[in-house]
């Protein structure tokens, strides 16, 4: 719920108007009514992992082009090593996370990423 309210607090900050969920499985859910400009993912969530959710906005043609920040606590080497092992059963692989933020990296950190992530997909024309 802090990290929650913290992410709503800095999102509103940039202008946008984020939509919260509570786990992945909702996240998912949320996304067949929602067109969202960018997603802030956790690896660590109940229901279904952010590793899992990644998966699944990485290899549907729906959510594929929506860029993901992946914010966690979980090493970025850790979880790359997880997408490795999912890549090996799978036709289409999983491509590395092109935004990856601690949560204990500073909070203008995060609020640079995400303005550099709406950018570099607007100039991309999506």
């Amino acid at each position: 719920m802090q990290i929650r309210f913290f992410l709503m607090t800095l999102v509103k900050s940039l202008g946008f108007e984020p939509v919260l969920t509570v786990n992945g499985l909702r996240g998912l859910l949320v996304l067949n009514k929602a067109s969202p400009d960018l997603i802030i993912l956790d690896v660590m969530m109940p229901e279904k992992g952010g590793a899992l959710v990644y998966r699944e906005l990485k290899t549907r043609p729906e959510f594929k082009n929506i860029p993901v920040i992946i914010y966690t606590g979980v090493d970025r080497d850790a979880f790359l090593h997880y997408i490795k092992m999912l890549n090996v059963k799978l036709k289409t692989k999983i491509p590395e996370p092109e935004f990856f933020v601690a949560k204990s990296d500073d909070p203008q950190y995060l609020k640079m990423i995400i303005e550099k992530c709406i950018s570099t997909h607007e100039s991309k024309g999506n």
